[in-house]
C-alpha cells in the first residue's frame, strides 16, 4: 500500500499511445472541483504478474476504470492528480515509452529529457465502489445502446426538485425501453429484450452516468451489464464503469402519451428542422413558442413573435395530411432539440385539438419506432 513505503521506488514502464486515452477516459468521471484532495486523482494499480496498470476515477456516484498493459518489478498502488498527470502524458512527444517511478510522496513521470515530479496521495484514502451483487446480467449491443440514449436523452429534465426525473427510466416489459421526461416533452426508444433482463427492476440511470456511457462504448460489439435496485455496472472494450441509481420512482408515463389524436400530418425533417432554425432567429430564450398551422391538404407554416424583435414566418410542405387542420403552439427550442434527435428522413405529427399532447413517430412500419410526445405551449 501507499501508505506503507519505504521510499524505494520501483519503475513502471508503459508506452505514452497507451496511457492518454486511458487517462482521458477515467478523468471524465473524476470531480475536478471536489474539496476532498484524494477525489481530484486517479488511482493507479499495478499488477505486475499480469502485466497490467489499472487506472481508476470517482466521484463518489460513479467509478470509470480501465486497464493498460505494462512492464513493472512488483505491484503497487498509489494516486496523482488526474488533471496534471494526463496533461504532461499529453504534452510529452508521440511514440515516447514513459517511465513512472512512485515513492512515498512523489512520482516521478519521465520520456527522454523530460520529467515530472508530481505529488502522490495514498492509495488507502481513495474510495471505491462495490457493485454489489447483481440480480440481473445481460449483454446488449453497443449500437442499440447508443441509439437508445442518443434518441431520448435531450428530454431528461434538469429540474432538481423532480430529481427523479434527472435520468433515463429504463425499465423492461414485452421490450426493452429508455424513457426520458421533463414534464414537457418525452422521449421513448424500445428495443428487443436480451436475454437476462426479463423481471428486471425499473432503474433511472443518472444523466451523468448516461453521457459516461456513451464515452466507454465503442463503434461496434457487446457491453455487459449487470444491475441491482441502487447500482449498474457497465462493462465494453476493457472500461469498466459502475456507478449509483437514482432513488426514485419514475411516474406513469403512459398516461401522458396520446392514443386518439385523430390529424395525421407527414413531414420531411431535415425541412421542419431548418424551418423551425429559421424562425427561431428571433427568439428570446429557450421558452419562446412557435406557432405551427398545419392545414389539411395544404402546407405546414411556422410562425413566431417577439415583441422586442420582430416576427419570422416560414412554410414547410406537408407530404401527406389526414383530417382536420390545426393550429398549435409549441416550443421551438424543444421541437428543435426533438428533431435533431429523432430517426428516419419524415415523421408523423398525430394531433389532438391544441390543448392535447402531440405524438411525433418515424414514418416506418417497425413495431419499435420511438416515439416523441410534445406538450403545447399558449401562442
Amino acid at each position: 500500500m501507499a501508505a506503507n513505503r519505504t521510499g524505494m521506488a520501483s519503475t513502471i514502464m508503459l508506452s505514452r499511445e497507451a496511457l492518454l486515452p486511458a487517462l482521458a477516459l477515467v478523468s471524465k468521471a473524476v470531480e475536478r472541483r471536489s474539496t476532498i484532495p484524494v477525489l481530484q486523482n486517479v488511482l493507479l494499480a499495478v499488477d505486475a504478474k499480469a502485466g497490467t496498470l489499472t487506472i481508476t476515477g470517482t466521484d463518489l456516484d460513479r467509478e470509470l476504470r480501465t486497464t493498460v498493459a505494462c512492464q513493472a518489478g512488483k505491484d503497487e498502488r498509489f494516486t496523482l492528480p488526474s488533471t496534471l498527470l494526463h496533461d504532461a502524458v499529453r504534452k510529452m512527444p508521440e511514440g515516447a515509452e514513459i517511465a513512472l517511478a512512485a515513492e512515498s510522496d512523489f512520482a516521478t513521470l519521465s520520456s527522454g529529457r523530460t520529467r515530472f515530479r508530481i505529488q502522490v496521495l495514498p492509495a488507502i484514502d481513495f474510495p471505491t465502489m462495490d457493485g454489489g451483487t447483481a440480480s440481473h446480467n445481460f449483454e446488449m449491443d453497443v449500437a442499440a445502446i447508443s441509439r437508445m440514449f442518443d434518441t431520448v436523452s435531450f428530454a431528461i429534465s434538469s429540474e432538481e426538485t423532480r430529481y427523479y426525473l434527472n435520468g433515463v427510466y429504463w425499465h423492461a416489459g414485452e421490450h426493452f425501453h429508455a424513457v426520458a421526461t421533463d414534464g414537457h416533452r418525452l422521449a421513448k426508444f424500445s428495443t428487443a429484450l436480451p436475454e437476462g433482463a426479463a423481471g428486471m427492476p425499473g432503474i433511472i440511470v443518472p444523466r451523468q452516468t448516461v453521457d459516461l456511457i456513451g464515452k466507454i462504448l465503442g463503434d461496434k460489439g457487446q457491453a455487459t451489464i449487470g444491475l441491482s435496485d441502487t447500482k449498474l455496472r457497465v462493462e465494453c472494450d476493457g472500461a469498466v464503469l459502475v456507478s449509483k441509481l437514482i432513488d426514485g420512482s419514475f411516474p406513469d408515463y403512459q398516461r401522458v402519451i396520446p392514443a386518439g389524436n385523430a390529424n395525421h400530418f407527414t413531414v420531411e425533417k431535415e425541412a421542419l428542422a431548418k424551418s423551425v432554425d429559421r424562425v427561431t432567429t428571433v427568439s428570446s430564450g429557450r421558452g419562446s413558442a412557435v406557432k405551427f398551422s398545419f392545414e389539411a391538404g395544404g402546407n405546414l407554416t411556422l410562425t413566431t413573435n417577439n415583441p422586442d424583435a420582430g416576427s419570422a414566418n416560414d412554410e414547410v410542405t406537408i407530404e401527406h395530411g389526414e383530417g382536420d387542420s390545426v393550429e398549435i403552439g409549441f416550443n421551438g427550442r424543444y421541437c428543435l432539440d426533438l428533431l435533431n434527435a429523432a430517426e428516419g428522413k419524415r415523421l408523423v405529427f398525430s394531433l389532438g385539438d391544441p390543448g392535447s399532447p402531440t405524438l411525433i413517430q418515424p414514418e416506418t412500419d417497425d413495431e419499435l419506432k420511438p416515439l416523441f410526445v410534445l406538450m403545447p405551449m399558449r401562442v
